[in-house]
């Protein structure tokens, strides 16, 4: 369409003048229309926490080393505590669920994800999104869940460097890979996380 104006969406902190402190960080800025919450409600059901994964991102980005990691280094994580697991990984990834025990696989959800909007919905379901650096982890931000982020050795600039948290997002924890060590350490600390907050739950029980 017809305009009087245009800039570049990265310009806008520079003229915004925007620091660290005056980030707009306030969430939920998204919301789930309510027939898609109880349309969710059915599907994600259960006793206990409840936990989302995902572990590629879009296979035909040239940048998919830095946002994907091999499910199979993850499954330690589905065994090791007593939680609802829940797949949210679409696309030809989603298959690599066979790869992972019949006991501790999460729970595929891709056949109901047609869309973002399905994708939100089924996050506000849940107790907690995992996932590599992927639009999830940005959706879940922005609906005010507590994500924790997988980040790669050279992550993309907006992660900055040597924080474990996220101006952007108040509710995400972010995990990084050192430099040479793959994602073996940075899974063992989710793990360990994971841990502490079974234990914290348990005793508030």
């Amino acid at each position: 369409p017809a305009f009087d104006a245009h800039v570049p969406l990265l310009s806008l902190p520079r003229i915004f003048g925007t620091t660290l402190h005056t980030i707009p960080k306030t969430t939920p800025y998204l919301n789930v229309h309510g027939s898609d919450v109880r349309h969710w409600r059915s599907i994600i059901a259960g006793e206990g926490p409840a936990i989302g994964v995902v572990w590629s991102g879009t296979q035909h980005l040239k940048a998919l080393r830095n946002r994907s990691c091999p499910l199979a280094q993850m499954a330690p994580l589905f065994s090791r505590l007593a939680m609802r697991r829940y797949s949210l990984q679409v696309g030809p990834a989603s298959g690599d669920l066979a790869q992972i025990a019949p006991g501790t696989r999460p729970v595929d959800l891709s056949p109901h994800l047609r869309d973002f909007a399905d994708t939100a919905a089924a996050v506000t379901m849940l107790d907690l999104v995992i996932s590599i650096d992927t639009a999830v982890v940005h959706l879940a931000g922005a609906l005010g869940k507590p994500v924790w982020a997988l980040l790669p050795d050279d992550p993309d600039w907006r992660w900055m460097r040597e924080r474990e948290d996220s101006p952007w997002y108040p509710g995400m924890r972010l995990f990084r890979q050192r430099r040479g060590e793959g994602w073996g350490p940075a899974i063992s600390r989710v793990g360990e996380a994971l841990r502490i907050m079974a234990d914290r739950r348990r005793e508030r029980q």
